[in-house]
């Protein structure tokens, strides 16, 4: 697969200046695929006790395009609309049971754009979505939105949908965008340079040893929704390992 990422402005990446925002309501709402992140060959959570191996590994962010952040007074922000990701697998298109392969085929159901991903970028769907609560750690209690499924909309909806409020970024490993990376929050940065290929590769490289070498941090204005860490305690809604092998 070929991805190229496009030179982006940096915006907001840790949601410090905004206030805890409640879930949106359990349901399906029209959203566009705003952010695509290759966070490179990670661990995979045990299945039915069984160990599985790491693989390459994807975020695909959601822009909801009727749901807003609010302010302390709870006016909704119609600049800054929520934002949903889901964290997958990566596998063959020909997966046919991979959530991967269902989230393409939501947005390129004729496949016109041949399993290219950085294609898909800004493309409308209907995100189903439900709630979770947090069980460990500094968040346990709060309740969270993940996404339950991805659904192709019909071309009708889809052309009344609204534009991205925000720029579409696309992260890739093999040709890794620093501004892009630099926009990110922390802690999807340490996730990045925690995956088992990260030695030697050319973002490492980038990062500390190349001619494009950061001078410092890239300021994260906060122009867009923040997005919460990932938890261990998200629950896993219909992830690609049902009687499907994992060395696809």
């Amino acid at each position: 697969m070929a991805l190229n990422a496009k030179k982006v402005p940096k915006a907001g990446g840790n949601g410090s200046n905004f206030k805890k925002q409640d879930p949106v309501e359990p349901g399906t709402y029209p959203a566009r695929l705003v952010q695509i992140l290759d966070l490179g060959v990670q661990p995979q959570r045990p299945y039915k006790g069984t160990e599985k191996p790491p693989c390459q590994t994807i975020q695909l962010t959601w822009e909801l395009v009727d749901e807003f952040m609010t302010d302390e007074e709870g006016n909704e922000l119609e600049d800054k609309p929520r934002w949903i990701s889901e964290t997958m697998p990566f596998r063959n298109l020909e997966s046919d049971l991979a959530k991967s392969t269902k989230r393409y085929k939501a947005l390129d159901p004729k496949e016109e754009f041949e399993g290219d991903f950085s294609q898909l970028l800004g493309l409308p769907a209907n995100v189903l979505l439900t709630t979770y609560q947090v069980k460990n750690g500094p968040n346990a209690g709060n309740e969270n939105n993940a996404v339950d499924n991805v659904t192709a909309m019909r071309p009708r909806d889809a052309a009344k949908t609204p534009e991205l409020v925000n720029e579409p970024k696309i992260f890739v490993l093999d040709e890794p965008d620093l501004e892009v990376f630099l926009s990110l929050p922390d802690f999807l940065q340490e996730k990045i340079k925690a995956n088992l290929e990260y030695a030697g590769s050319p973002l490492q490289e980038a990062l500390e040893g190349g001619s494009s070498k950061p001078k410092g941090k890239a300021k994260k204005a906060p122009e867009e929704a923040p997005e919460e860490p990932e938890s261990d305690e998200q629950p896993d809604l219909g992830d690609d390992d049902d009687d499907m092998p994992w060395d696809d």
